[in-house]
């Protein structure tokens, strides 16, 4: 249900979804939620980007194993979803700040340390239509943790970056 409320609060503001999350097997839960919350009309349909490369290669293992996992839910025809979207490469990651309107961005790592989603943060925290749902646990002294703890500034790439997300 929190979930559920997110992307609706995130939808309403028509910006971007950020999920920082460890790329095995709490990614592919939420790909699962998302898409199917979605297919359920119970949130706004906007495209789902997996912007981290283990992250893919683990959803495919998934999805070539998706049989063997005990689910109400049809996992491998989720994981194939039209709304879902690898980003391979760093162009392609770069490329989804352009887009405008609503649409959601899981990226590792889930501590927002390294990798991806600092690019995302950097692009997204200081804007009010952006939201940022932190899935995991938080260590204490990272960016995740200042977040959780309601900074009202981060460093990120050596810049201050004021946090205006929700």
């Amino acid at each position: 249900e929190k979930l559920a409320a997110e992307i609706r609060s995130a939808a309403a503001v028509s910006g971007a979804l950020i999920i920082p999350a460890f790329a095995v097997e709490r990614t592919q839960e939420l790909i699962v939620d998302i898409i199917d919350l979605m297919e359920r009309d119970e949130v706004q349909v906007g495209p789902v980007f997996l912007d981290s490369p283990l992250a893919i290669r683990a959803t495919e293992v998934f999805r070539k194993h998706a049989s063997s996992l005990d689910t109400d839910v049809d996992i491998e025809r989720i994981l194939r979803s039209d709304h879902l979207r690898f980003t391979e490469s760093v162009d392609d990651s770069k490329a989804i700040e352009k887009l405008t309107g609503f649409h959601i961005i899981i990226t590792a790592s889930g501590m927002c340390d390294a990798g991806r989603i600092r690019h995302h943060l950097k692009n997204w925290l200081w804007r009010k239509n952006a939201t940022v749902l932190l899935v995991g646990f938080q260590a204490q002294g990272t960016l995740g943790r200042f977040l959780v703890d309601g900074a009202k500034a981060v460093r990120i790439q050596g810049e201050e970056i004021r946090v205006n997300a929700r």
